[in-house]
């Protein structure tokens, strides 16, 4: 499997934000690289099994198709667990052909792990993370500035300026280190805008590109 580090991270901050419960959803590739996230609702609510919201499965593979990419993998993430599929992991993993992707959040690091499931067979998958080439390149129509902005007031600044976009239009914001860039592009994910990129800047901060959903 071959991966953006910026969908790793989205993902990866999907699951933190989901915690104490599973976080999940959809891996889209491009030319036989992922490169965009689906971060999907967990009817369930629970720390151990998930339940994607099917309106948001079709929503996701009908932006796929819009886009020209293609499912390659379903993710979700193990709160409390490592990353590796359970017994009910593997009697719903339904389509032999993607990848099932595991985010744990048991220890001090997040592990992500890939895994192919056939007939009640696991079998481990080599993921090689492909770094974004100049992803600041990437145009922003605005920029918020949320360096020294808390929570939930980076999430209120974050909205007002998704609001005056218009959908596809590009929204950068800068956010301090910690809960802010984990909750941040959660949330946004959440309310249907997508997750561009997530970068480290050279004072700590970082810059998130959102496009609205």
């Amino acid at each position: 499997m071959k991966i953006t580090d910026g969908v790793i991270k989205a993902i990866v901050a999907h699951g933190r934000q989901e915690m104490p419960n599973e976080a999940c959803g959809y891996l889209a590739e491009q030319d036989g690289v992922i490169v965009r996230h689906y971060a999907l609702t967990n009817l369930d609510k629970a720390a151990d099994h998930y339940t994607m919201e099917p309106r948001e499965q079709f929503a996701a593979i009908k932006d796929m198709r819009g886009r020209k990419l293609k499912l390659a993998a379903v993710y979700h993430s193990h709160p409390e667990t490592p990353a590796r599929p359970s017994a009910e992991d593997i009697r719903l993993a339904y389509d032999p052909e993607i990848s099932y992707l595991i985010v744990s959040l048991a220890g001090p690091e997040p592990v992500v792990k890939s895994f192919k499931i056939a007939n009640n067979t696991v079998q481990p998958e080599e993921i090689t993370i492909v770094m974004e080439e100049e992803p600041m390149r990437i145009k922003a129509d605005a920029v918020k500035n949320c360096r020294g902005v808390g929570c939930p007031m980076n999430l209120v600044h974050t909205k007002v300026g998704l609001a005056a976009l218009q959908p596809g239009q590009i929204l950068e914001v800068i956010l301090d280190d910690g809960p802010p860039v984990t909750n941040v592009p959660a949330s946004a994910s959440r309310e249907g805008h997508k997750v561009l990129a997530q970068n480290r800047l050279a004072d700590g901060a970082w810059s998130v590109l959102l496009e609205k959903g």
